[in-house]
């Protein structure tokens, strides 16, 4: 029965393929964005999105760094357990065309020598061009397109042999089809072609209960000769890569020993904002609102502490 399912699901991989092509895995160093090679890897690319979907990754530790090398994930948990993997191996796809090039994701397999068909959950990342040594028995089924520093953060770290003495965790990893909001797109951002408008985007959970996580949106702009502040919040999941957030404009009042909430006007339905992003600095926020429509073409002014773009 497990065969005969794997084996519709293989069936699906064009419909996964343009549903969900890339992989975001969330790490203690940082965020990988994986683009999966569904083209020339299809079986592998479905088989991990298997392992993606069900949610096996969260919490697991990249247990192997061999500098210059590798870095490995898949096996053991942040408790030390070893989870039996849910599925069934599966036929190699490899192919010796220069795969295992550096910044590629490639499936681990048992034995040694190596058995090229007992790929399953366990996955590597190439720190360098190992197409020489590996293209021979492991399959490259995709590669990065953000993060690399991550992977330079990873091989920077202190090992004894190959085991780092602190292995970075996967927080999680999920399924996504373009640029996905995350927390490091919190920030100041502008729109280049009307420098009066601007945002504050914060990525965050609530603080209250941690559930999360929450876009909060302040917009601020000049329209009609006057000064628009606007906030918004809304509640989305990691790995969608639009939300769209509920503004609200408030009106009177004043600051100081003058102030009087009696005063205050609050408009709860002036409109919605969707925020998209292209890259880690760019993307675009459309809006919807009682003043007009329209999409903003947006940069990033600031970036978290810690974080980067490059």
């Amino acid at each position: 029965m497990r065969r005969l399912i794997l084996t519709l699901l293989l069936l699906l991989v064009p419909a996964l393929a343009s549903a969900q092509s890339r992989v975001w895995i969330q790490t203690t160093e940082g965020p990988l964005l994986v683009q999966l090679d569904t083209a020339r890897t299809p079986n592998t690319a479905a088989n991990f999105l298997q392992y993606v979907n069900a949610g096996f990754y969260d919490r697991m530790l990249f247990h192997r760094i061999a500098n210059n090398f590798v870095v490995q994930s898949g096996i053991f948990t942040e408790a030390g357990q070893q989870p039996v993997p849910p599925f069934d191996p599966i036929a190699s796809e490899r192919a010796n065309d220069g795969g295992n090039r550096a910044g590629t994701i490639a499936l681990a397999l048992l034995g040694n020598p190596a058995n090229v068909n007992s790929g399953q959950a366990s996955f590597f990342f190439n720190l360098v061009d190992n197409t020489a040594a590996l293209d021979a028995d492991f399959t490259a089924f995709g590669e990065i397109v953000f993060g690399v520093r991550t992977l330079e953060a990873m091989n920077a770290l202190s090992t004894s042999g190959q085991t780092p003495l602190r292995p970075p965790l996967i927080e999680f990893a999920v399924a996504t089809n373009g640029f996905p909001i995350m927390p490091l797109h919190s920030g100041s951002w502008y729109d280049p072609a009307n420098p009066r408008r601007g945002f504050v985007l914060e990525i965050v959970n609530d603080a209250s209960n941690d559930e999360g996580p929450i876009a909060n949106i302040y917009w601020y702009d000049y329209s009609n000769g006057q000064q628009l502040w606007a906030t918004g919040q809304a509640s989305f999941e990691f790995g969608a890569t639009e939300a769209t957030i509920p503004l609200l404009v408030t009106e009177g009042g004043q600051f100081g020993a003058a102030f009087d909430p009696n005063q205050v006007v609050v408009n709860s339905d002036f409109g919605t904002l969707t925020i998209r992003f292209s890259a880690c600095n760019a993307g675009s926020f459309s809006y919807d609102t009682q003043l007009g429509s329209g999409t903003a073409p947006v940069q990033r002014l600031t970036i978290p502490t810690g974080d980067t773009c490059l």
